[in-house]
């Protein structure tokens, strides 16, 4: 065991983790012949057959999914070690890749930004907006340093930890007449015209679940992944949209938007922050994550506090 390298290591991880030698390749900035060889090599030294070769690519075997644990967390703890150092000497320089939901695009992310480029001029930020599937998957094929998403499955080559929790709210142009005050919540509305996101938001199953567990009513839904779009509309009056409440924080005061909290029962949406397994954060890294993410817990828990629904949400890391 004394020869297995951190080389062994990590190329292992990347194939495991992107299930393709030619993937892995890219990843690590490396052959494909060199992978190969690399993890027969692995294969010897532990003497275990780690991967089923297929024409579509790898499949781990049993001793492989136990290796990979194991090899995971070695990976995090050296890369943490390699970043305890570079800290101490007084370098915070750097890039952070951070990828985050369109929900925090429109409220918290701009002060973020303008404190954390005030107080570090030297670390570059880069911003992808999207919705969860795509942006855990960019996590997991080592695109972004981090991203967060609602809570919901961690996939192979992910680890999360709990952010807070917020309050979906009902959301809809304030009317004239003031119909809309007959509305006290989404389960007992009457029959609304509702702009939800498509499939590839981990919010849109538990919004479906109570849309069919809990309202009285019949909804008309139409798919809509823009956020900018999703607003206008509501703005015109005739839909209206299941959105988190840390998006609506910034229009709990406007008089042209009508905000409902969904209750009876209280439909909630968690906040992860994810990360790749295998791969520790480094301190610019960190940095942003912890600012982005006490901003987000500042805004669900101003949101709760408007509305006075207290939640539990003490929470750890998944």
């Amino acid at each position: 065991m004394m020869k297995v390298k951190l080389q062994h290591l990590r190329f292992f991880v990347a194939v495991y983790e992107e299930r393709s030698i030619t993937a892995a390749a890219k990843r690590v900035n490396a052959t494909q012949s060199g992978v190969s060889i690399q993890i027969r090599d692995f294969e010897a030294i532990l003497g275990l057959k780690l991967f089923e070769r297929t024409s579509s690519g790898v499949v781990p075997t049993k001793a492989g999914n136990q290796i990979f644990r194991r090899a995971a967390r070695v990976l995090l703890e050296v890369g943490g070690l390699e970043e305890d150092v570079a800290l101490h000497s007084g370098k915070l320089l750097g890039t952070v890749r951070a990828g985050i939901m369109p929900t925090f695009a429109r409220s918290v992310l701009g002060p973020v930004l303008t404190r954390f480029a005030q107080e570090n001029p030297l670390v570059d930020v880069k911003v992808t907006e999207g919705y969860s599937l795509m942006l855990t998957e960019m996590v997991v094929h080592g695109e972004l340093d981090f991203a967060v998403v609602p809570g919901g499955g961690v996939p192979v080559g992910a680890r999360s930890t709990y952010i807070d929790t917020d309050m979906e709210v009902l959301v809809m142009r304030r009317q004239s007449d003031h119909s809309e005050s007959k509305i006290i919540d989404l389960a007992s509305a009457p029959p609304l015209k509702l702009l939800l996101p498509g499939p590839g938001n981990a919010r849109r199953s538990k919004i479906d679940d109570y849309l069919v567990d809990f309202c009285s009513s019949k909804h008309v839904v139409m798919e809509l992944d823009s956020m900018l779009t999703t607003l206008d509309m509501i703005g015109k009056g005739e839909w209206s949209s299941v959105l988190p409440g840390a998006l609506c924080i910034r229009d709990i005061h406007n008089p042209e938007v009508s905000l409902h909290p969904i209750v009876d029962p209280t439909l909630t949406v968690e906040y992860l922050l994810i990360e790749p397994a295998s791969k520790a954060s480094s301190a610019v890294v960190r940095l942003f994550a912890q600012t982005l993410s006490d901003e987000i817990s500042l805004a669900c828990r101003n949101c709760r506090d408007h509305f006075n629904m207290p939640l539990n949400h003490d929470r750890s890391e998944a």
